[in-house]
């Protein structure tokens, strides 16, 4: 996937690209392993609690400090970006989420899994980043246009905010100088 001017520090498309993969992120870490085999740290919470033991918290490496950061996301429906995506179709969303998340997943060559490769699979993105199943795998083009259309969207819902967040920022500056 192309997403121009991603590394561009300061502009909006760069802006855009970290905001969906910290959501791809949060996404998927809830199912992340913390040292227990093929079990998620939120799945052994539940079953911790459920069960009524407490577990003893002695694993190794970083699985504690996983283990609690795990705890903390319970609390927390999500990061705060969810409601940035409102506008994009079920499909846009994740064919531009599995997009973002092959774009990480570099061959020995460095190069990123072809949008093809990326449409026939996504079925297996979809699973992996809990967004349920796709209605069906879409070709290559179809693809295309759904991460196209749902990056167009998503940078000018970032775009608007951004002007919101000015907009109020000199409103408050204004009443700080008349104040003064």
């Amino acid at each position: 996937m192309r997403w121009i001017n991603r590394d561009k520090r300061g502009s909006v498309e760069s802006l855009a690209f970290q905001i969906v993969d910290r959501h791809i992120s949060y996404l998927i870490s809830s199912s992340a392993d913390a040292g227990w085999m093929g079990a998620s740290n939120a799945g052994m919470i539940c079953d911790s609690l459920e069960s009524g033991l407490t577990p003893d918290f002695n694993g190794g490496g970083n699985s504690n400090a996983s283990m609690i950061r795990q705890i903390e996301l319970l609390s927390v429906r999500d990061k705060g970006f969810s409601w940035l995506f409102e506008g994009l179709s079920r499909m846009q969303r994740l064919c531009l989420f599995a997009a973002v998340l092959a774009e990480g997943r570099r061959d020995a060559r460095g190069i990123a899994p072809s949008n093809l490769r990326i449409a026939a699979e996504l079925p297996v993105y979809a699973a992996e980043l809990h967004l349920g199943p796709a209605h069906s795998t879409p070709t290559e083009k179809t693809f295309n246009n759904h991460v196209s259309e749902g990056r167009k969207r998503f940078i000018a819902k970032v775009a608007s905010e951004l002007v919101v967040i000015a907009n109020n920022k000199y409103e408050v500056s204004a009443t700080l100088v008349a104040a003064v």
